[in-house]
């Protein structure tokens, strides 16, 4: 079984979404809190609230969320059999290394969604944050930009190349986060994608050009 890890990321997250559920002092000492972060140096909570969720809802939609592209994603990272198959002229990286890159963008995104709070919210003692939702879009996206053209279903239901899901999903997030209104943090999920993306672009360049020569040789 070689999507080991995403089971481990979904196990530990549901254990202690659950755990929290029902325990107020593990919420508060795990929840993204910027001006804790910034005023008492707890950096480990830019990443610990990716293991937080706010209900059963959210917990379920990004778990499966992340469970549909990561299982798919981690198979094509970690196994050389998959990943010569679809990428037949680049050099596996090993699957250790597959492993490791895997993790890294699950985490990378986990950061880098943090950044809109951090900038807005480090002098707001009031200002929290839950749930695995940027790391979650950077997965998405790196799935996107690797496969531009297969097939995926946006709302669960909706077929389209994943290249239109991508323009769909900053499309959403842009408009959701300039109408305002909700207390969904929409540009962590803009910048965990954005996170994705970079992740993607540093570890193998040559997936952002394919990315535009796919889609262009798609509409030949």
């Amino acid at each position: 079984m070689t999507e080991i890890v995403t089971y481990v990321i979904i196990g530990v997250t549901v254990l202690v979404s659950i755990m929290a559920f029902n325990n107020a002092s593990l919420y508060q000492q795990l929840i993204f809190n910027p001006y804790t972060v910034k005023h008492s140096k707890q950096y480990y909570r830019i990443l610990s609230h990716t293991l937080l969720h706010a209900d059963w809802t959210h917990l379920a939609f990004n778990m499966y969320t992340f469970y549909s592209f990561g299982t798919f994603l981690e198979i094509v990272f970690s196994n050389p059999n998959v990943f010569q198959r679809f990428f037949p002229d680049h050099q596996f990286w090993g699957i250790q290394v597959g492993y490791l890159y895997f993790i890294l963008l699950y985490l990378v995104g986990a950061v880098v969604a943090s950044l809109p709070a951090m900038r807005k919210h480090s002098d707001n003692i009031s200002y929290n944050a839950v749930g695995a939702s940027g790391a979650v879009s950077a997965v998405i996206m790196a799935f996107m930009i690797m496969f531009p053209t297969l097939e995926i279903r946006m709302f669960f239901a909706i077929p389209m190349p994943a290249y239109v899901g991508a323009l769909i999903f900053f499309g959403i997030e842009h408009y959701l986060q300039r109408r305002g209104g909700t207390n969904v943090a929409h540009d962590a999920h803009i910048y965990g994608a954005l996170g994705g993306i970079v992740f993607i672009a540093i570890i193998q360049p040559s997936f952002i050009v394919e990315f535009f020569t796919k889609i262009i040789a798609s509409w030949m």
